[in-house]
Protein backbone atom coordinates (compact mmCIF):
# COMPACT_ATOMS: atom_id res chain seq x y z
CA UNK A 1 0.00 0.00 0.00
CA UNK A 2 1.22 3.48 -0.76
CA UNK A 3 3.58 2.28 -3.48
CA UNK A 4 4.02 4.53 -6.46
CA UNK A 5 4.93 3.34 -9.92
CA UNK A 6 7.05 5.79 -11.86
CA UNK A 7 8.27 5.66 -15.41
CA UNK A 8 10.52 8.01 -17.32
CA UNK A 9 9.11 10.32 -19.99
CA UNK A 10 9.65 9.34 -23.57
CA UNK A 11 12.32 11.27 -25.37
CA UNK A 12 11.19 13.10 -28.50
CA UNK A 13 13.13 10.57 -30.60
CA UNK A 14 11.37 7.65 -28.87
CA UNK A 15 8.00 9.30 -29.51
CA UNK A 16 8.94 9.81 -33.17
CA UNK A 17 9.92 6.14 -33.49
CA UNK A 18 6.62 5.05 -31.95
CA UNK A 19 4.83 7.14 -34.56
CA UNK A 20 6.72 5.39 -37.36
CA UNK A 21 9.16 8.18 -38.18
CA UNK A 22 12.67 7.17 -39.19
CA UNK A 23 15.73 8.13 -37.17
CA UNK A 24 16.84 10.54 -39.89
CA UNK A 25 13.61 12.55 -39.57
CA UNK A 26 14.62 15.97 -38.27
CA UNK A 27 12.87 16.98 -35.08
CA UNK A 28 12.60 20.53 -33.73
CA UNK A 29 15.38 21.50 -31.34
CA UNK A 30 13.14 22.32 -28.38
CA UNK A 31 11.92 19.32 -26.37
CA UNK A 32 8.30 20.45 -26.14
CA UNK A 33 8.08 21.28 -29.85
CA UNK A 34 9.58 17.95 -30.88
CA UNK A 35 7.57 15.93 -28.38
CA UNK A 36 4.24 17.58 -29.22
CA UNK A 37 4.93 17.33 -32.93
CA UNK A 38 4.80 13.54 -32.63
CA UNK A 39 2.06 13.17 -30.07
CA UNK A 40 -1.17 13.92 -31.94
CA UNK A 41 -0.79 11.88 -35.08
CA UNK A 42 -1.82 8.48 -36.29
CA UNK A 43 0.87 5.83 -36.37
CA UNK A 44 0.59 4.84 -40.02
CA UNK A 45 2.51 1.54 -39.77
CA UNK A 46 0.23 0.36 -36.96
CA UNK A 47 -2.95 1.38 -38.80
CA UNK A 48 -1.66 -0.32 -41.97
CA UNK A 49 -0.95 -3.53 -40.01
CA UNK A 50 -4.38 -3.52 -38.33
CA UNK A 51 -6.09 -2.90 -41.66
CA UNK A 52 -4.18 -5.65 -43.48
CA UNK A 53 -4.38 -8.29 -40.78
CA UNK A 54 -7.71 -7.60 -39.11
CA UNK A 55 -10.07 -5.23 -40.91
CA UNK A 56 -9.62 -6.35 -44.51
CA UNK A 57 -9.89 -10.10 -43.72
CA UNK A 58 -13.06 -9.41 -41.70
CA UNK A 59 -14.57 -7.41 -44.57
CA UNK A 60 -13.67 -10.10 -47.11
CA UNK A 61 -15.19 -12.80 -44.91
CA UNK A 62 -18.33 -10.74 -44.41
CA UNK A 63 -18.71 -10.07 -48.13
CA UNK A 64 -18.22 -13.75 -48.95
CA UNK A 65 -20.80 -14.97 -46.44
CA UNK A 66 -23.44 -12.22 -46.47
CA UNK A 67 -26.09 -12.35 -49.20
CA UNK A 68 -26.66 -9.15 -51.10
CA UNK A 69 -30.04 -7.64 -50.21
CA UNK A 70 -30.85 -6.92 -53.86
CA UNK A 71 -30.75 -10.66 -54.62
CA UNK A 72 -33.79 -11.12 -52.40
CA UNK A 73 -35.79 -8.13 -53.58
CA UNK A 74 -35.01 -5.98 -50.53
CA UNK A 75 -32.97 -2.89 -49.94
CA UNK A 76 -32.50 0.40 -51.79
CA UNK A 77 -30.77 -1.24 -54.79
CA UNK A 78 -33.26 -4.03 -55.41
CA UNK A 79 -35.17 -4.08 -58.68
CA UNK A 80 -38.44 -3.37 -56.85
CA UNK A 81 -37.01 -0.34 -55.04
CA UNK A 82 -35.53 1.07 -58.24
CA UNK A 83 -38.84 0.60 -60.07
CA UNK A 84 -40.73 2.35 -57.23
CA UNK A 85 -38.51 5.42 -57.61
CA UNK A 86 -39.33 5.79 -61.31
Amino acid sequence: MGQTVRSPLLSPREAARLMGLSDDYRLPERYNDAYHGCGDGVCVPVVRHIAAHLLEPLLRAREASEPVAAEYGHGPHSAAAIEDRR
